[in-house]
């Protein structure tokens, strides 16, 4: 045993040791290549020197000895278990204003002593205290209370698990509700949602009394901030019920919760209600606004208690909620009320708004109970929509009242539209209006172009009138097909000849035109294909031709611009229903497309490019390299240029649109693969400096990888220079400590080494000790990248790992990994590497250890072999290792066979297993 024993601590001391390299490559290799490790591991020793520095947090204020665990004797915070001083709290406040400071190094230091004291007990506490002082500077209370959040988040699970003393828990939950009643609003929506994280561990059965508290302090208030706080509070605590499945325990605490809050909740709003006349004869704007946000706030509470579905209590009290409803909707709009800046929503809009979600919940969850109330709110809402603006400060009321529309118009009720006057009126006064561009769309589409995409391209348009609107349309067409779409066909008409009048001037009218046209066609799509099925009354080819056609061919490529992404969003959208002619016969135009000095232009063009290269028929790409090579050189030119435009240096849709191609044409890439990797190196070198858009990132790596892959197919010589290119950017990578790029950089390696034959060039085998270095292995991103790594090497250069001495170090990293639950399969496969690669006799020593860590990994995991089988990968060597293994168990092993009932079962799965793959290959049976 002590043998055994010395061996594991002889391989962990192995990995966590100190690596000695040089840090400097020998000049002979130096002269040959780049200085792809020149001084490139500093980042070993600093990224460790780092660790222990932070130790000892900056400026010497806190010194956190043995991990973090204590503070020196005279620190002013460590003292958490006495009473807090007045001092203590201005001094953790002033760490809070410190995170606030423009500069960079006071920032840090006030973050790496929040940090520290957070570790301790009685932290949380004194954040509180923070906050709840009202003489300090609101974006200070404000800093405190999101410091409180984050620590309710990561830590509350813990407090009673040791980590946080069940006492200090205890005392938070005292004081959180009364402190969310005296805070500025910023400041009350972080504690609101720190209060909410709480109730998820704890409400109701650690924090009973939370509710008859709540409940208690309203029943005895009149003053207005005290009801609004506490509704507030209640707000937090009930948000927990909204997209609940009704399961059984959930309905028995829903009805705990309402039979201790509902009638408290119905009273208030009835007296909120009474007193809202005489506040408004009054003209005070101020007690009106106050007054309005608590009654949203009962709306709100209101349809939390009801997501999960209608109860005996809530349907009782139902009569009385839809005639305070009904009253809210039909409110005149107070001119005093309104904001001056057009993009905030008013209180009033608000409270509207907040009642259009109930009754649309009503309508979606309770169909039945809320049909007796249905006529009356759908003429409410249509006279709401009838005189709402189009500024952007009433667009969540315009979107839910549409979205009640839209649920109505898809239930059985939808007969209530079925009149051919109220579809005109929905149409003409509803949906066009809503669909048309705003001069708030045209700011977002040339000033945040991403934004614009996010919305308009990749689905995030949810929340956007446009959307809404098109939402309606598409219910509205599938209840009544031959009037909508006859109606629409009149509008789009008309637009289309206004635009034809003066295109220039009213170019507004065939973007509605388009959308309306995508809106009223589109019945079923897929990220994959785009519309997959179409309404058959609307001729898609014709409408392509005539007007989507015009617009991609046109000379003037900066004319129009959202003109032109209409129509390459068309192309984008029916790309599976276009004939494939018809496409190939559009890249040119696409490819133009490119150069647009406009970002959501040469975006789209870039998206549909690369969606066209995906999109598959019958499981085979529609289109084949062939009927791209003679748009290949452009196309790429295109592409590459795209990246000088303004504010497209790091486009992330022309990177994907670049990955595509390379991968599309394969080895066909090759004879412009140097240009390729040129420009793709020194874009690596540049975000390098400063990365900035993970997407593009990624698509960027992603494009060298599939560059290296289809250029060497048949070039093996590409290698070297892939090598003279990419590593002085790797370099960069791993001096600067670029960490996000590390494992990208460590699966190229891992690339280019598996391509080179044995032997390996001396630069490769110059880095690979830093890499057995602790700091890179505890990184959780990098593991897999470097086991590939660890793989690649121990497959081309196992001879010179053995007399570098690596060996121990390489089976101290399987030691890791294998005791690590979310990395032990890498541990496995670096293992198999190790056993398929290396001789028998240089780990043969040390295979009373490995067994020794393997049984005692398994020894935590039970029912492990059966379960498993049916997940053998689908190699002919594994399965029969496995179905060898299997059959010596069953017939050489007296325990086992002993154990009836195992025995059966690991036969039964066995045989299962010789099934399942007989029937893959074409029932020969043949496994053995």
């Amino acid at each position: 045993t002590a043998g055994e024993d010395s061996k594991v601590s002889e391989l962990r001391f192995t990995l966590c040791g100190t690596v000695e390299v040089e840090t400097s490559l020998p000049a002979a290799v130096n002269a040959q290549r780049p200085t792809l490790v020149r001084n490139s591991w500093r980042v070993v020793s600093c990224g460790v020197a780092w660790l222990w520095m932070s130790r000892s947090i900056l400026g010497g204020v806190f010194s956190v000895p043995h991990g973090g665990k204590r503070y020196r004797p005279n620190s002013p915070l460590s003292r958490a278990s006495i009473p807090m001083a007045e001092a203590e709290v201005q001094q953790l406040a002033v760490c809070f204003a410190n995170t606030l400071a423009p500069q960079k190094e006071l920032i840090q230091q006030a973050e790496a002593q929040i940090k520290a004291a957070s570790q301790q007990p009685g932290f949380s506490i004194i954040v509180l205290k923070v906050v709840a002082q009202g003489t300090l500077d609101p974006s200070v209370r404000l800093a405190a209370s999101v410091s409180f959040k984050n620590l309710a988040k990561y830590r509350w699970a813990d407090a009673y698990a040791g980590v946080q003393p069940l006492s200090e828990a205890e005392k938070i939950k005292s004081l959180l509700p009364g402190l969310m009643l005296g805070t500025p609003p910023l400041v009350q929506a972080q504690l609101s949602e720190a209060l909410s994280i709480v109730c998820s561990h704890d409400f109701p059965l650690k924090w009973p009394a939370l509710l008859s508290e709540l409940v208690e302090r309203l029943n005895s208030s009149t003053d207005m901030l005290t009801i609004n706080g506490v509704m507030a509070t209640a707000n937090s605590i009930f948000k927990r019920y909204r997209n609940q499945y009704g399961s059984d325990a959930m309905v028995k605490e829903l009805e705990g919760s309402q039979n201790v809050f509902a009638p408290a909740l119905l009273a208030t709003l009835q007296k909120l209600s009474a007193a809202l006349p005489s506040i408004q004869q009054q003209g005070d704007m101020a007690a009106l606004r106050q007054i309005m946000s608590s009654i949203r706030f009962c709306c709100r509470i209101f349809f939390s208690l009801n997501a999960p579905g209608l109860t005996p209590l809530m349907e009782s009290q139902l009569e009385t909620w839809m005639g305070e409803f009904h009253t809210y909707l039909a409110l005149p709009t107070v001119p005093g009320l309104e904001e001056s800046d057009p993009d905030k929503e008013s209180v009033q809009d608000g409270l509207k708004s907040a009642v259009c979600q109930n009754i649309n919940l009503f309508m979606e969850a309770s169909e039945e109970e809320f049909a007796k109330f249905l006529p009356t709110f759908v003429t409410d809402v249509w006279d709401l929509l009838m005189k709402l603006s189009l500024k952007p400060g009433q667009d969540n009321l315009a979107m839910s009242a549409i979205r009640f529309l839209t649920t109505v118009s898809k239930s059985v009720h939808h007969t209530l539209f079925q009149n051919e006057g109220a579809l005109q009126q929905i149409c003409e006064k509803i949906v066009v209006p809503n669909c048309r561009v705003r001069l708030e769309d045209e700011e977002v589409f040339e000033v945040n172009p991403l934004e614009y995409i996010r919305r308009d391209a990749e689905g995030s348009d949810s929340d956007t009138r446009r959307r809404a609107a098109a939402d309606l349309v598409k219910s509205l067409t599938e209840k009544f097909p031959l009037e909508v779409t006859s109606l629409f066909t009149g509008y789009v008409q008309t637009m289309l000849a206004e635009y034809s009048a003066n295109p220039l001037q009213n170019w507004k009218s065939k973007d509605c035109a388009i959308y309306l046209v995508l809106a009223l066609t589109v019945r079923g799509k897929t990220g994959a294909k785009g519309a997959t099925t179409t309404n058959q009354l609307v001729n898609i080819e014709d409408f392509f031709s005539s007007q989507v056609l015009p617009e991609l061919q046109s000379p003037k490529i900066n004319e129009n611009p959202i003109l032109k992404a209409d129509a390459i969003k068309f192309v984008t959208t029916f790309r599976s229903m276009l004939p494939k002619e018809t496409l190939i016969a559009v890249f040119p135009s696409l490819i133009n497309l490119l150069s647009s000095e406009f970002n959501v232009v040469h975006s789209y063009a870039a998206i549909a490019i690369e969606r066209l290269l995906s999109l598959r028929e019958n499981g085979q790409l529609r289109f084949s390299p062939a009927d791209l090579n003679q748009f290949l050189q452009a196309l790429l030119e295109k592409l590459f240029a795209g990246f000088k435009l303004v504010e497209s240096s790091e486009n992330e849709y022309l990177m994907k649109a670049v990955m595509r191609v390379i991968g599309f044409v394969g080895p066909a890439i090759a004879p412009v693969a140097p240009s390729c990797l040129q420009a793709i190196a020194q874009m690596l070198v540049e975000v390098c400096k400063n990365p900035r858009n993970p997407g593009f990132n990624h698509y960027l790596f992603e494009s060298v990888a599939a560059l290296i892959r289809h250029a060497t197919a048949g070039q093996m010589s590409m290698v070297e220079t892939f090598e003279q290119m990419l590593f002085p950017a790797f370099n960069l990578v791993l001096q600067e400590d670029v960490q996000e790029f590390h494992p990208y950089v460590f699966q190229i390696f891992a690339q280019l080494i598996e391509l080179r034959a044995a032997p390996l060039p001396p630069v490769y085998l110059q880095i690979f000790p830093p890499l057995l270095a602790p700091v890179f292995w505890e990184r959780a991103g990098n593991v897999p990248a470097l086991v590939r790594l660890m793989q690649a090497y121990l497959t081309k250069a196992p001879e010179d790992l053995i007399k570098g001495g690596h060996l121990m170090a390489v089976l101290g990293v399987f030691q890791k990994l294998v005791a690590s639950k979310s990395h032990d399969h890498e541990g496995f496969n670096m293992l198999n590497t190790i056993v398929e690669s290396l001789p028998y006799d240089t780990y043969q020593p040390y295979m009373n250890t490995i067994w020794t860590l393997l049984f005692s990994r398994l020894a935590h995991t039970q029912q492990m072999w059966v379960p498993n089988m049916a997940f053998v990968g689908d190699s002919t060597d594994e399965l029969k290792a496995v179905l060898v293994a299997t059959t010596k168990l069953l017939c050489d092993y007296p325990p086992l066979q002993q154990n009836q009932p195992l025995w059966q079962a690991l036969k039964e799965a066995a045989v299962k297993s010789i099934e399942a793959y007989a029937e893959v290959w074409n029932g020969s049976g043949s496994v053995l």
